[in-house]
C-alpha cells in the first residue's frame, strides 16, 4: 500500500500585542506631527498676514499725517485760506517749519524743492544754495523738478555774487535733456547781463533765444524789450532782473 502523507498544517501567526501597540503609537506620532507642521505653517502665514497689515496700516497712516503737513505748507507758503493776516517773511519762516517735517515724516522731492525756496524768499542764499545743492545729488533722476531746481540755484549764486557758479549752472541747465531748457537758459542768463549794465551781452543772448527757440514762452516778452530798446534806444536795466528761477 502506498505511505499516506500528512498535510502539514500551516499556523496562522498574528501580532503580537507589542507589536500592535508600538504601530499605533508610531502612527499617533506622525499625526501629532502633522499637526505641529499645520501649526508651525498656520502661525507664520497668519504673522505675515497680519505683519503686511500693519505695514500697510502703518504706510496709510504716515502717508496722510505727511499730505496734511505738505498741504499745510502750501497754505501758508501761497497765502492760501490762513485763518489770519501774516507778514510774507512770517508764512514763509512757517512754511519752512512745516516743510521741513514733511520731510521727518516721510522724504518727499517737491518739499525739498520748496525748502529751498523758502530760504531763497527769506533772503537766505547760503542755505538755498545748500538745500538746492542737495536735491541735485539726491533727486538727480527727478526730471520733472531737476529744471527749476537748477534755475533756482543759478539765482541764489547770482544773488551771492557768485557769478561764475551761476553762469556753469545755467549752462548744465542748457544741456538739461539734450538742451530742452536751454531757451530759459538763455533768458536767465540775458537778464542776469541787463542788471549788471552789460547790455550788449544782454541782447544777444534775447537775439540767440529768439533765432534758436522762436516757440519759446520767453519770446512775446524778449520781443517787446527788444522792440523798445530800437525805438528809444534806453538802457536795458529791467526790474528784478536777478530773477528768482521762473517760480516763487
Amino acid at each position: 500500500m502506498p505511505k499516506i502523507i500528512k498535510k502539514r498544517i500551516t499556523k496562522k501567526t498574528g501580532l503580537k500585542e507589542e507589536q500592535v501597540k508600538s504601530a499605533v503609537d508610531h502612527f499617533k506620532d506622525v499625526i501629532k506631527e502633522r499637526k505641529r507642521i499645520s501649526t508651525y505653517i498656520l502661525a507664520v502665514v497668519g504673522a505675515a498676514v497680519i505683519s503686511a497689515g500693519l505695514f500697510f496700516g502703518y504706510s496709510f497712516s504716515v502717508n496722510k499725517r505727511a499730505y496734511s503737513v505738505e498741504k499745510e505748507a502750501f497754505d501758508y507758503y501761497y497765502n492760501i485760506d490762513l485763518k489770519s493776516p501774516v507778514t510774507d517773511e512770517e508764512r514763509y519762516k512757517k512754511s519752512l517749519e512745516l516743510f521741513k517735517k514733511r520731510i521727518e515724516i516721510k522724504p518727499a522731492p517737491v518739499a525739498q524743492f520748496y525748502i529751498g525756496n523758502c530760504y531763497f524768499n527769506l533772503g537766505d542764499y547760503d542755505s538755498a544754495i545748500k538745500s538746492f545743492s542737495e536735491f541735485i545729488d539726491t533727486h538727480r533722476d527727478n526730471e520733472e523738478v531737476l529744471p527749476l531746481v537748477y534755475q533756482k540755484l543759478a539765482s541764489a549764486y547770482f544773488k551771492k555774487g557768485k557769478n561764475d557758479e551761476a553762469i556753469k549752472t545755467l549752462e548744465t541747465l542748457g544741456q538739461f535733456k539734450n538742451g530742452v531748457f536751454k531757451d530759459n537758459a538763455l533768458f536767465l542768463l540775458a537778464r542776469h547781463y541787463e542788471s549788471s549794465g552789460k547790455a550788449e551781452e544782454a541782447i544777444g543772448k534775447y537775439k540767440e533765444l529768439i533765432k534758436d527757440f522762436p516757440d519759446s514762452i520767453w519770446v512775446t516778452e524778449v520781443q517787446r524789450m527788444m522792440g523798445q530798446e530800437q525805438t528809444s534806444k534806453p538802457e536795458l536795466t529791467g526790474k528784478d532782473s536777478e530773477t528768482s528761477g521762473g517760480l516763487k
